[in-house]
């Protein structure tokens, strides 16, 4: 009897592990490339009035608004599986290879296609959420030469909780790393 096609006769690979098709790190010739696939919940900017005791709210809002649509399909999009890239001293999050669809086009991430970036030395604050340990957010100014730019908030969820602390240290050691550059 044939297994179904659904089964995977393999176990998954674990989400920290270099992709099975992707080159070695120093063939890229970036050895400080962190690679962690997680799931992009969304994001927001703060309002200037926004205190550190509103940010698991806030936290929550996005992550309900990414689980149902509002009325009319205006809501936000649903969460999407990202590679979020720390390759000092940028932090980038691009889609995940094979989360775009079948076919060999989604296998291999375009690299000049991201979500978004920025300098990982201008992520202020870290967040989780205690309930559920697989969230995790951070924050940033949208546009760090203004100190009076507006913050915003990111939201990420691991597979894994024990993931979400290994993500938050690797960023926060990135961002201490090229506080001088």
């Amino acid at each position: 009897m044939e297994t179904p096609s659904c089964i995977q006769d393999e176990p998954f690979p674990h989400p920290l592990e270099p992709e099975p098709d992707a080159p070695s790190q120093s063939a890229l010739g970036k050895p400080s490339e962190k690679r962690f696939r997680l799931w992009y919940v969304g994001g927001s900017c703060l309002d200037r009035r926004t205190t550190l005791p509103m940010l698991p709210w806030l936290m929550a809002e996005i992550r309900r608004r990414s689980l149902r649509p509002e009325a009319g399909g205006c809501g936000a999009p649903p969460a999407r599986e990202v590679l979020l890239v720390l390759s000092a001293p940028f932090l980038r999050c691009v889609p995940a290879p094979g989360a775009g669809g079948p076919g060999p086009a989604a296998a291999q991430p375009n690299p000049a296609v991201f979500i978004f970036e920025h300098k990982a030395q201008h992520i202020s604050r870290f967040i989780h959420n205690s309930q559920d340990l697989t969230y995790f957010a951070y924050l940033i100014k949208a546009q760090p030469d203004d100190p009076e730019s507006q913050m915003a908030c990111h939201v990420f969820r691991a597979t894994d909780p024990n993931q979400m602390f290994t993500h938050r240290c690797s960023i926060f050691v990135i961002s201490v790393q090229n506080i001088a550059v």
